[in-house]
């Protein structure tokens, strides 16, 4: 969105739209209420602070027609609190941008959403604001200020502005690049990937095998026996399995589903791979690389530890998604 698009503003939010138009950083686009975007995004970047605490924040900016409650989101367990006409500045003050959230329409916060579980993490809002469509804003705990909107992720650190294209921007380049991979299929894991264990900073190597064949003989060792069938698409389950990769070696392996079916998993090459497949990276990246030449009808995607998440497919890497950018092909 220009200058041009927006009217005459105070000089706080003026000096905002500039400088998100000067950084490329497109938050506005595709907002139903630029202006209310607007003002919610400079409160969560300097939120009044209370006896020398800096509340956490979060606010719902649903799209016209939007209906928020059990009906209308994912998510199964909230409750929306009617404020019947609350100052907008008091009415914040019930939105912890973690289990609470404002829901704002027009120039007025109508509702707070309340949900039964912790919404603080980039993957559990990414889920919600897809949910809802619109627009999440969120001030984390952390002092990161956050906008989901279908254009994508942008953060804001303290120092830079960081933005993440929307997941379905990356799975129809790769479609564009790989069209013989079932890419739509991959969402789930690329969402996990990115969004769960890329965003915490957790080296993985997951193994995704959208096929009834078997595996390559002696192509890998399960070091871990009678892992749980934890499907990625569940809310829950998905952080269980962040939560053990975070502490286990080896690659995890999950079937057209997305339903993990091995854990812990070594990875050996065979001597054609050794031969034919150079060193990327490190050690992660090589052994990856090399089971990707070795089994044809998988799709290998390695998160590293800072946060890079790279595609393979047939001995060749076909994306590198960095936090904040992205290079594809």
């Amino acid at each position: 969105m220009s200058d041009d698009d927006l009217p005459v503003l105070p000089g706080r939010l003026r000096r905002l739209a500039d400088e998100l138009v000067d950084e490329g950083v497109d938050v506005l686009e595709g907002a139903h209420d630029p202006i209310a975007t607007l003002v919610e995004l400079a409160y969560a970047l300097r939120p009044q602070r209370f006896e020398g605490r800096t509340p956490t924040y979060g606010v719902l900016l649903p799209p016209p027609g939007s209906v928020l409650g059990p009906g209308g989101l994912a998510e199964s367990g909230v409750e929306m609190i009617a404020l019947h006409e609350l100052d907008v500045q008091f009415a914040r003050r019930f939105a912890d941008g973690v289990t609470t959230f404002a829901v704002r329409e027009d120039d007025q916060i109508t509702h707070i959403a309340c949900f039964d579980r912790n919404l603080a993490d980039e993957y559990d809002l990414v889920g919600l604001q897809t949910s809802i469509g619109g627009i999440v804003v969120q001030r984390h705990p952390n002092g990161q200020v956050r906008v989901f909107s279908p254009t994508g992720v942008v953060r804001w650190d303290g120092v830079a502005w960081h933005r993440d294209p929307p997941l379905a921007a990356w799975v129809r380049r790769l479609g564009e690049l790989a069209p013989d991979l079932p890419v739509e299929g991959l969402r789930p894991l690329l969402r996990f990937a990115i969004h769960e264990l890329a965003s915490r900073r957790i080296g993985a190597t997951l193994i995704w095998r959208p096929t009834d064949l078997s595996v390559p003989k002696h192509r890998h060792e399960p070091l871990v026996h009678n892992a749980p069938a934890l499907h990625l698409d569940r809310v829950g389950e998905a952080a269980a399995l962040a939560q053990a990769l975070s502490q286990t070696d080896g690659a995890a392996l999950f079937d057209r589903d997305t339903q993990l079916v091995g854990l812990g998993i070594r990875l050996a090459p065979s001597t054609d791979a050794d031969r034919t497949i150079g060193p990327m990276r490190g050690m992660r990246h090589t052994s990856a690389l090399r089971y990707s030449h070795d089994d044809p009808d998988a799709i290998v995607v390695v998160v590293s530890e800072s946060g890079t998440v790279t595609i393979m497919h047939c001995g060749q890497a076909y994306a590198t998604i960095e936090r904040g950018d992205e290079s594809i092909g």
